[in-house]
C-alpha cells in the first residue's frame, strides 16, 4: 500500500505540473495559445504523444554487468523495492511508463565485462538477438559501430529521439559523433555515465592541517590548475622516518595514482588525443604544441617520486598488493587521489576515516576556458540500437520516454539524496562542484575506438622517458590507418576489406 501511495503521489504530482503548464498566462490582447503548445504541455513526455499505444510491447535491453558497482542495474533492471531512493525511483518510472504507454522494460545482464562483446557479436552474426537496445562501456561498444552492428541514431527514419533535449547529454554525443554519424547516446536514461566520470578527491583534514587554500574555492574562481595542485601536493608530501618516501609506512604523499592517470590529467588540460577538423573528422593531436605543453607539466608531476606515488613504480598493475599505493588516500596519508565518481559508493570510501571533498580535473592554466573532466573509457556507459531493429518507432519512443522520466524522477534522487546528501553530507560545495564536473565532460573518441591501442599511448610514453614527439613518429602511421578505416566506413557504409559487390 505504501508503494501504491507513492506511485499515485508521483503520478498526481506530474499531472499537477501538466495542469499548471496548460493554465499559463494568455498572451497580451486575449489571444489564446496554439493548440499544439497546449497539447504538448499536457503530455507526460513533452516530445511524445500520450495517445501512442504500445500496449503489451517489451523494450528489451542487453546490458554489460558491473558487479559491485552501485546503480549498475537500477536504470534497466530494478525489480524490487529496497528503500534505496534511486532503485525505487526506477521502479516508479517503469510503472508510469506501463500505465501511460502500455509497454514494459526487460533487461538481460551479461555476467562479465569480457563476455559482453563476444555475446553481442555472436548474436549479430547468427541473427539470434532477442533485444534491440545494447548498453555497455564505450570501449566495448565502439567496435560494434565500426563493424556495422549498430544503427546511426542521426539517420533513423521517423525517430522519436530528441537528442538535443536536456535529458540527453548533447555535449558528450557531439564528442562521439564522426562524419555526422552517432551510434551511442547517453544522458538521464542511465546513471553509469555520471558514475564513471573522472574526478579528483582531496583530504580536507590535510588541507586544514597545512593551512592550504580551499580547493573548492579555487575551482569556483577558475584558479584550480595543474601548477596549483602540484604546489599544494609538494607542501604536504613528507617522509616521516627514514629519509625515503615509501608506500608501506607512514609517509604522507601529495598525490597517489596509477600510470593511466597521466592520460586523465592531460585530458583535464582540455588536450584530447584527437581533435576534429571542419568536416567533423578526427585528427591525431597528441603532438600538437598545446598537448606537448600540457604533457610536460603532467610528466613533471607524475615523475616526482618525493611527491607522487604511482602504483606501477612499486607494483605490477595486476599485483594483488598494488592497491596499497592508492589506499594511502583512504588511510589519510595522501592529499589528492583521482578516481571515478563511483568511488564514493564503494565500501572503501564509506569506511575511510577521513573528511573528503571532490574536484574536477585541474586546468592547464587559468587561461583555459572551462574545466575538462574525462571518463573511464572502459565503463563509461552508453546505449545503442542494434542494426536490424525492426520496430524503431517503438524502440526510439521507449528510449525517449525513459530518458525524460530519468531526468524528472531518477536523476534528482541520484544527485540530491545519494551524492549530495548521503555521500557528501558535510560538503556544502559538492552540488556546485558536481555540476561543474558533469557539465564539462570530455569523451576522447580515439580512446573509445582504441585505434592502435592508443589507450596506452601515455603509459608507453611515460615508461619511455616522456618523449612524445619520438613516440608519435613511430605510431602515427599505424594509428591513422586504423582511424581512417573507421572513418571510411562511417562515410561510405562499406566495411574495411569487404570489397564491392561484383
Amino acid at each position: 500500500m505504501k508503494r501504491l501511495f507513492t506511485l499515485l503521489l508521483a503520478v498526481l504530482m506530474l499531472a499537477t505540473c501538466f495542469v499548471m503548464a496548460s493554465c499559463k498566462e494568455q498572451p497580451a490582447g486575449g489571444e489564446s495559445s496554439t493548440a499544439g503548445v497546449v497539447e504538448e504541455d499536457k503530455n507526460l513526455v513533452p516530445t511524445l504523444e500520450d495517445t501512442k499505444d504500445h500496449a503489451g510491447k517489451v523494450l528489451r535491453i542487453l546490458a554489460q554487468e558491473k558487479e559491485g558497482v552501485a546503480f549498475a542495474q537500477e536504470p534497466f533492471g530494478a525489480s524490487e523495492v529496497n528503500s534505496e531512493p534511486v532503485n525505487d525511483a526506477c521502479i516508479d518510472r517503469f510503472a508510469i511508463l506501463e500505465q501511460t504507454y502500455g509497454f514494459t522494460v526487460e533487461a538481460e545482464f551479461v555476467e562479465t565485462w569480457g563476455e559482453f562483446p563476444e555475446r553481442v557479436k555472436q548474436d549479430f552474426m547468427t541473427g539470434t538477438a532477442t533485444y534491440d537496445v545494447i548498453s555497455g562501456g564505450i570501449t566495448n561498444m565502439a567496435p560494434f559501430a565500426a563493424e556495422g552492428m549498430l544503427m546511426d541514431l542521426n539517420s533513423i527514419e521517423n525517430s522519436n529521439l530528441s537528442l538535443n533535449e536536456s535529458w540527453w547529454d548533447k555535449a558528450t554525443q557531439d564528442d562521439m559523433t564522426i562524419a555526422g554519424k552517432l551510434f551511442f547516446a547517453t544522458g538521464d536514461i542511465i546513471l553509469l555515465d555520471d558514475e564513471f566520470t573522472m574526478c579528483m578527491f582531496y583530504n580536507k583534514g590535510l588541507v586544514d592541517d597545512y593551512g592550504l587554500e580551499n580547493p573548492s574555492e579555487l575551482v569556483k574562481s577558475g584558479e584550480w590548475t595543474l601548477d596549483k595542485m602540484y604546489e599544494m601536493a609538494t607542501e604536504v608530501a613528507h617522509d616521516t622516518d627514514n629519509g625515503t618516501m615509501e608506500v608501506t609506512g607512514q609517509d604522507v604523499w601529495g598525490l597517489v595514482c596509477v600510470m593511466f592517470d597521466t592520460y586523465k590529467l592531460v585530458m583535464g588540460a582540455d588536450a584530447p588525443q584527437v581533435v576534429k577538423n571542419d568536416k567533423g573528422l578526427p585528427q591525431l593531436a597528441i603532438d600538437r604544441e598545446y598537448n606537448l605543453k600540457a604533457f610536460e607539466v603532467v610528466h613533471e608531476i607524475m615523475s616526482d617520486k618525493q611527491v607522487t606515488a604511482v602504483r606501477e613504480d612499486y607494483y605490477a598493475w595486476n599485483d594483488p598488493n598494488a592497491n596499497i599505493v592508492v589506499d594511502q588516500f583512504y588511510d589519510g596519508r595522501a592529499l589528492f587521489m583521482m578516481n571515478t565518481i563511483s568511488a564514493v559508493n564503494t565500501v572503501t570510501m564509506r569506511e575511510a576515516n577521513i573528511r573528503y571533498g571532490i574536484l574536477p580535473m585541474p586546468k592547464y592554466s587559468v587561461e583555459q576556458e572551462n574545466y575538462a573532466t574525462t571518463v573511464d573509457p572502459y565503463s563509461f556507459t552508453c546505449i545503442s540500437i542494434r542494426e536490424g531493429c525492426e520496430d524503431t518507432d517503438f524502440v526510439t519512443f521507449g528510449l525517449e520516454a525513459m530518458a525524460y522520466l530519468g531526468e524528472t524522477m531518477v536523476t534528482p534522487e541520484y544527485y540530491e539524496r545519494t551524492l549530495e546528501n548521503k555521500r557528501f553530507p558535510d560538503d556544502d560545495d559538492s552540488p556546485e562542484i558536481l555540476e561543474i564536473i558533469f557539465s564539462n565532460r570530455l569523451v576522447d573518441i580515439s580512446v573509445a575506438f582504441n585505434w592502435d591501442d592508443c589507450i596506452q599511448y601515455y603509459n608507453n610514453i611515460m615508461w619511455a622517458g616522456g618523449d612524445v614527439v619520438s613516440y608519435v613518429e613511430k605510431v602515427r602511421n599505424r594509428f591513422e590507418i586504423a582511424m581512417n578505416e573507421t572513418v571510411a566506413f562511417f562515410e561510405t557504409g562499406v566495411l574495411p576489406d569487404s570489397g564491392d559487390a561484383e
